[in-house]
This record gives structure tokens, C-alpha cells and sequence, in this order.
């Protein structure tokens, strides 16, 4: 997989799941250390840091090994010299924020394609298969849209820049954003301990609830932030030390170099296929057709949403609908044949040759309304799945009865 993610994958990292290798600590660890809570929970705040440069992780983890004796540990040894690949550290100013890093969420895709992919489909069901898990893809994705257009986010502060976050963020990035800010401007575990200038750059020391130290780096020339978290670089969301040092300006919206475009409400109307270049306008092309539908979607949504509790208005509202569909399209349009064979050519996209040289072969030896004959295999072990029924004769359980009972066939040719 490394050689072909390399290959294929231009400007991307392979990355070892994190869940795979810890999991296989306890198998690895000698008997007497199993039970070392200690050690468990020294090599996680290790491991699992997204905040550690990767010196400071190299460090910590040669003193928890030379601490509990596995400095010749062959398989500890051996993770050590692929750090790279895994450990989190060496992935902080590294894009992350699609990242499957849960069990659940990578079990939620294996069963969105178990959906709509079956391992015997043919080309053709694989084509339209396709298609309709795109076009669930993107009636959820409108859904999502139309949810982050008409729902107002509750608002925990009456700061301008928590409300101007709740116009641009979508629902669960807004979310983190607002914890963020409430921490940043009403916690006193959040400060900014001092100040330095230096030509058109200031420098910020932040401390935060753990007491940990980040310096934010202010930029006055092109109105830039770079906080030594690199939350924003990593996930493409705002940490609270950046948040703070807003505060302290005075600053009251979020500059737009720091909007992480990935979370962003106006990222719904991107199409699924065709990426666009981060100086390219998203909204360079516009789709009347697109809008139109769009428009009437929500309209749809609204409607249903607003008469759900009433059965009587949902029975109208259907009924306008068909009625309405009737009116648009018609009922009951019979095609001719030159209609129809035209619909399967645009259907498939190619047309129906003038000169068709294979052809069906002349006699079918399968061809027929009869069914085939069992063998004796195949009927005996029908037979055997039958329940058993009592003789009359010999009162015996089995697959017979009193007329071809073997005990009165034995009797009457002995009388013969």
C-alpha cells in the first residue's frame, strides 16, 4: 500500500491506523507489566499527542522505555523506527481533517458501500449503482444545506464574532468553534501573558488550561496567525490561543485567511467530482438549473416539515403533488417504438448498429417450460429433509405408509 499511495495518490501521506497498533501493546508487552496502569497511561499521553513536537516525543518515549526495561524490545524497536508513519506528532502541520481515526465512523462507510455494491453486480448494475449512491450523497449533502440556510444556531455569548461564526460555519464545526471562543474570552485559565513587537511582528504568549505556553505569531503586513498548536494548519479549525489574541485586538469577525474553507457553509454546493483551485471563486459558475432545483427542494422540505403533525394537510399536500405531477408529465403516454428504442440509446449512450453481426444461436438446448430432472442425490436428500409420518402397518416414523410398507410387501411375496 505505501508504494501505491506514493504513486497514485500525489501529495498525500500514508499513514498506519492508530487503533491497529495500539491494540497490539498488551500482546506485546511482557506478562509482568500487564497490568501496569502506570505504563498505560504514560505511553498514551505520549503516543497520542497531537501537541508534542516529534523531538519531544522521541525523548519521552526513550525514557518510558529505558523507565520499564523494553529498550530491547523487538517489536517497540521496531515501531519506534516507523514512527513516522504513526505517530501523530510527525502529522501536526499536516491537513488531517478527513481523517477516519474511529472504528465507527470507518465501519459507517464499509456499510454505505455494502449498500450499493454487491461483489457478483455486472458492469451495468455497477453503473447504476453508482449513480444512486451519489445521488444520496447529494440529497444529503442538500439536506445539510438547507438545514445550515433557515436553522439559527443558539448563541452562548453576545460577542460579534460568536454570531459572525454561527453565519459562516456549518453545524458541527460551529460547534468546536464556539467552544473555542467561550473558552478563549470568558476562561481564566486562558490568557495572554505578555507581548512582543518586532518590525510588523508581534508575538503572543498564550497559556491555556493545562498550563501549557503557545506562542501565536501575528502577521500585520499580510494579516496573518500561526499559533505553535498548528490546530488550524492540522484540522483547518480556529484553537482558542488565536481566538484570544483576537480578543485582545479587538478584532470582531474572523479574517478570512482564517475561515478554514473546508468547513465553511458555502463548501455544500461544491460537486462531488472536480476540485477547485484554492484562488478560484466557488461560485465562478452558476447553475440555474441547479439553483432551481435547489430552491425547490427546500421549498419541499419546508413545506413537509411545517405540516407534519397534521395527516389531513399531508393527504392535501400529496394529493397536489400527484396532481401536479399529472398536469407536468402526463399520465399514461404510450411510446412508440422508435420513442422507446431512441430512450434506451440515450439511456446507454450508443447506438443500435446497422449491420449486427453476432447473433443468438439458432437451437437452445435449455429452451423450454419443463423442469429438469433430479438426479438420485438430489431427490434423496429432498427426500431426507421431509418430515416423517407413522405407518399404520408397522407402526414405524418414516417416509411411507401402510400401502408401500416394506414388511407387506415382504408378506405377500412370501405368499406368492
Amino acid at each position: 500500500m505505501k508504494v501505491v499511495v506514493e504513486e497514485v495518490l500525489v501529495n498525500t501521506r500514508h499513514r498506519w491506523r492508530m487503533w491497529h497498533v495500539m491494540n497490539k501493546v498488551a500482546d506485546k508487552l511482557p506478562k509482568n507489566m500487564l497490568g501496569s496502569e502506570q505504563l498505560k497511561k504514560e505511553l498514551n499521553a505520549c503516543v497520542w499527542s497531537e501537541l508534542i513536537e516529534p523531538d519531544a516525543f522521541e525523548e519521552t518515549w526513550h525514557a518510558i522505555m529505558e523507565r520499564y526495561g523494553l529498550a530491547n524490545n523487538d517489536w517497540f524497536s521496531s515501531m519506534f523506527a516507523s514512527r513516522k508513519i504513526w505517530v501523530p506528532a510527525f502529522f501536526r502541520d499536516f491537513p488531517m481533517s478527513s481523517l477516519i481515526k474511529t472504528t465507527s465512523l470507518s465501519e459507517s462507510q464499509n456499510s454505505f458501500f455494502k449498500r450499493y455494491s454487491k461483489s457478483r453486480a455486472n458492469l451495468m448494475k455497477f453503473y447504476m449503482n453508482y449513480n444512486h449512491a451519489l445521488e444520496t450523497q447529494r440529497s444529503n449533502s442538500a439536506k445539510l444545506e438547507y438545514y445550515d440556510s433557515t436553522k439559527v444556531p443558539i448563541l452562548r455569548t453576545v460577542l460579534e464574532i460568536e454570531k459572525h461564526a454561527s453565519t459562516i460555519y456549518s453545524g458541527s464545526a460551529y460547534n468546536a468553534i464556539q467552544e473555542e471562543i467561550v473558552y478563549a474570552c470568558f476562561s481564566l485559565s486562558c490568557a495572554t501573558l505578555g507581548v512582543s513587537t518586532n518590525r510588523d511582528i508581534e508575538v503572543y504568549n498564550i497559556k491555556d488550561k493545562v498550563s501549557n505556553s503557545w506562542t501565536v505569531t501575528y502577521s500585520i503586513g499580510d494579516d496573518t496567525y500561526l499559533c505553535g498548536c498548528k490546530k488550524f494548519e492540522r484540522l483547518g479549525l480556529l484553537c482558542s490561543h488565536i481566538f484570544s489574541v483576537l480578543k485582545y485586538n479587538f478584532v470582531k469577525l474572523i479574517p478570512e485567511k482564517l475561515r478554514g474553507g473546508r468547513w465553511l457553509k458555502s463548501q455544500f454546493v461544491k460537486p462531488i467530482h472536480g476540485g477547485f483551485c484554492d484562488d478560484q471563486e466557488i461560485h465562478h459558475y452558476v447553475d440555474k438549473k441547479k439553483i432551481a432545483f435547489k430552491n425547490l427542494y427546500a421549498l419541499f422540505i419546508e413545506t413537509a416539515q411545517s405540516i407534519e403533525g397534521n395527516i389531513d394537510q399531508l393527504n392535501a399536500f400529496a394529493a397536489i403533488i400527484k396532481e401536479g405531477k399529472k398536469q407536468l408529465l402526463g399520465e399514461g403516454i404510450v411510446l412508440s417504438s422508435t420513442e422507446k428504442r431512441a430512450l434506451i440509446e440515450n439511456f446507454y449512450g450508443s447506438h443500435v448498429p446497422n449491420i449486427i453481426e453476432v447473433h443468438p444461436p439458432d437451437v437452445v438446448s435449455t429452451k423450454g417450460s419443463r423442469s429438469r430432472k433430479t438426479s438420485r442425490r438430489e431427490s434423496t436428500m429432498k427426500l431426507a429433509m421431509k418430515p416423517g409420518r407413522k405407518c399404520g402397518n408397522c407402526q414405524q416414523i418414516g417416509h411411507h405408509d401402510s400401502r408401500n410398507c416394506k414388511k407387506v410387501n415382504e408378506k405377500t411375496n412370501q405368499r406368492q
